[in-house]
């Protein structure tokens, strides 16, 4: 695993949390419910397309 996919996931779950905490905090509770499952979808995107690159590389590995 490369280490800027894990820079990525960590700063994503880092930004999500401090933009939820200060909607929490502006009383904004849904619209933090909101960008908690946008960056859930986000992240989402990003893990398919690593695991898809995985299968890739696999199924190269095993071809004769």
């Amino acid at each position: 695993m490369e280490l800027t996919l894990i820079f990525k996931v960590a700063g994503l779950c880092l930004g999500m949390w401090a933009v939820q905490e200060l909607l929490k905090g502006a009383d904004m509770k849904d619209a933090a419910s909101y960008v908690g499952i946008i960056g859930t979808l986000i992240l989402l995107m990003f893990m398919v397309t690593e695991i898809a690159n995985f299968f890739e590389s696999v199924q190269t590995f095993f071809t004769f």
